[in-house]
């Protein structure tokens, strides 16, 4: 334990800096004594597909700190993708693939001297909204967000279901499409139909930009056919997570939710046609997710108790943290 980052009492009492790594952009912000402060600070996350992709982070992080003018006591930095159960060692991320191998807590905590708790971006996500967006004081949630990519959660008894440290990556779970005669070709993936970047490919197939698609569906049979077939393939995503974990309440965000037009009653009624609650006659309590990209602040404080709960300890710096 690096004791003196360790505030006295409550390990997330203290000055937390969040870093919030998307596929296209990284945020950071800051959470002082457990409130989110103003301060946001955002770059692109082309700037980190280097050959040194952890020392671009740092000194992404570097500027941040210095544009706040907050020194951290500690670091949280999401991850969107497979992290091991070590909770340090990046597995794989789709949209960053130059991080895959890296012991990113680690790392990072060595080049900044600060330790570094890591955490899957939809999971932050998710603790957010339950501390203070629209899942306050509910218990088994789960929560998909669709931005560049797709992420999904869990939380049962308060606490984030993890697997063996990367559950309900959603997003590559197989889609069954026609394969043109090559039946053991790899299937493309719900992210590949149904994510940011696949909306992004069709504004592109029709000249729109991303922003003003669903708006320019109006007149355009074949634009507003292929937009159906994406929010389709959404519903699809959340109804089968639904049925394998079978939620009280599910929370449904990210970036793609939030663009203009996009038809969310349409969505809702997709899911509510093919849940497996509708046999039932149960409804599926389906919330919005409330607070945007400040849901990764709200939820740090938890997350940094959560892994202290875990481990004894936050990540001592120049020792790996899978140490428990």
């Amino acid at each position: 334990m690096n004791a003196a980052f360790l505030p006295a009492g409550d390990p997330a009492a203290g000055r937390i800096l969040v870093i919030d790594m998307g596929g296209t952009h990284v945020k950071f912000g800051f959470v002082v004594a457990g409130r989110p402060e103003a301060f946001a600070h955002l770059v692109p996350t082309k700037r980190l597909r280097n050959a040194h992709p952890v020392a671009s982070l740092a000194a992404q992080t570097r500027e941040a700190i210095a544009l706040a003018g907050i020194e951290p006591d500690v670091i949280v930095c999401t991850v969107p993708g497979f992290i091991d159960e070590d909770e340090d060692t990046l597995l794989h991320l789709r949209n960053i693939p130059e991080l895959d191998g890296h012991r990113l807590a680690t790392e990072l905590g060595q080049l900044l001297q600060r330790p570094v708790v890591l955490e899957r971006d939809a999971t932050l996500a998710l603790l957010g909204e339950l501390a203070a967006g629209c899942a306050q004081d509910c218990d088994l949630v789960m929560g998909m967000f669709f931005g560049t990519g797709i992420g999904a959660a869990m939380v049962v008894g308060g606490r984030p279901f993890r697997g063996c440290g990367w559950a309900l990556e959603a997003g590559h779970v197989p889609c069954l499409l026609e394969r043109n005669g090559e039946p053991d070709a790899r299937q493309p993936t719900i992210e590949d139909c149904a994510s940011g970047r696949a909306l992004e490919h069709i504004a592109t197939r029709h000249a729109e930009p991303v922003a003003n698609v669903f708006g320019a569906a109006t007149g355009k049979p074949e634009l507003a056919a292929e937009l159906e077939r994406f929010v389709q393939y959404q519903a699809l995503a959340v109804d089968t997570a639904v049925a394998l974990l079978a939620p009280k309440v599910v929370v449904l965000g990210g970036g793609v939710l939030n663009i203009a037009h996009y038809p969310r009653a349409r969505l809702a009624r997709l899911i509510e046609i093919n849940a497996p609650f509708a046999k039932t006659g149960v409804p599926v309590n389906l919330r919005w997710a409330q607070l945007g990209w400040t849901n990764t602040l709200h939820g740090a404080p938890r997350v940094i108790r959560e892994y202290v709960r875990r481990r004894g300890s936050l990540p001592a710096l120049g020792d790996s943290c899978c140490a428990s």
